[in-house]
């Protein structure tokens, strides 16, 4: 079964290396960050912690945000195996499978070190509001991370979650969109995390817990998706195209389109921030430039 399109491409070792590390769950998190992280000092009010794609190149998506004198940008870098095998250096990172750390799987859970460097951002005295974006692969974790993510509750400043561009979403329960409307899902493989709660969901979540318990959070939460109007290309590189995203939608634009009116069907009210991109594809830097996504990345009160 083909799983995304020419989705070889993501095996590759990355190149850059993150500059700076901390200190997560017993091991080491690379990562890029304007300032040492575990150093909390005075001056940055706001924080943007930017989460990279498939290709792990958190380098890029680290330049990609407007620096700005008060704001502590963050950009993790998720390292898989591909990335660490013969490089003893590198080994000493945390690392994941391929597929893992977009779902809060692994030994240690991306979503359990996500909930460390929130803490880490929130330690520096003056920050009162976090920015989490991704873009792509880095959309998918922060979806997901929205949903079941217990770290944004337990920190005393405000979370916005931007979630940019990515192949697929969680649903909360068997209904996918069909038309205009939503019917269950008789394919119960497209249920499974990370599209659902039917079955593999990692240990971090718990087996106990439904779609319906993470729903009612999630709608409450300071979500806002932005889709580039013309990442429409059912060929896109790394574009998912099994059966369990397919079932979300033809291209990146359509699915985003249709989770937002999902999300709305099942609150029985409007939920969330929908923002059109246009001319931009699925261009990560393009995408946190454009005028539409400046007021949801950064801090609105100067």
């Amino acid at each position: 079964m083909t799983f995304a399109n020419r989705a070889d491409v993501q095996h590759e070792a990355i190149g850059e290396l993150g500059d700076r590390s901390l200190s997560v769950s017993g091991g080491r998190l690379a990562l890029f960050s304007t300032v040492p992280l575990d150093e909390p000092r005075p001056g940055p009010n706001e924080a943007v912690i930017v989460v990279h794609g498939a290709l792990r190149n958190a380098g890029d998506y680290y330049r990609s945000i407007r620096p700005g004198r008060r704001r502590l940008v963050v950009a993790p870098q998720f390292l898989t195996e591909d990335d660490v095998r013969a490089d003893e250096a590198r080994a000493r990172y945390l690392h994941w499978g391929t597929e893992e750390w977009k779902g809060g799987l692994g030994e240690v859970s991306s979503f359990t070190v996500m909930d460390e460097l929130l803490q880490s951002v929130a330690a520096f005295p003056d920050v009162r509001h976090v920015t989490i974006v991704g873009n792509s692969a880095g959309g998918q974790f922060v979806n997901r991370y929205a949903a079941v993510g217990r770290g944004p509750d337990h920190i005393g400043a405000s979370v916005r979650f931007v979630v940019a561009n990515p192949s697929t979403y969680l649903y909360f329960d068997r209904q996918r969109p069909k038309g205009d409307s939503f019917v269950d899902h008789d394919d119960l493989d497209v249920d499974q995390w990370r599209y659902g709660f039917g079955g593999g969901v990692p240990d971090y979540v718990g087996e106990a817990t439904s779609g319906q318990d993470h729903f009612d959070r999630y709608v409450q939460r300071d979500v806002v998706y932005l889709l580039g109007e013309q990442d429409a290309d059912p060929g896109a590189l790394l574009l998912e195209v099994h059966p369990a995203a397919e079932a979300q939608g033809r291209t990146r634009r359509e699915r985003g389109e249709n989770y937002h009116r999902y999300l709305r069907h099942k609150a029985g009210r409007p939920v969330h921030t929908l923002v059109h991109v246009p001319r931009v594809g699925h261009d990560a830097a393009a995408m946190f430039a454009s005028p539409q996504a400046g007021p949801y990345l950064f801090e609105r009160r100067r």
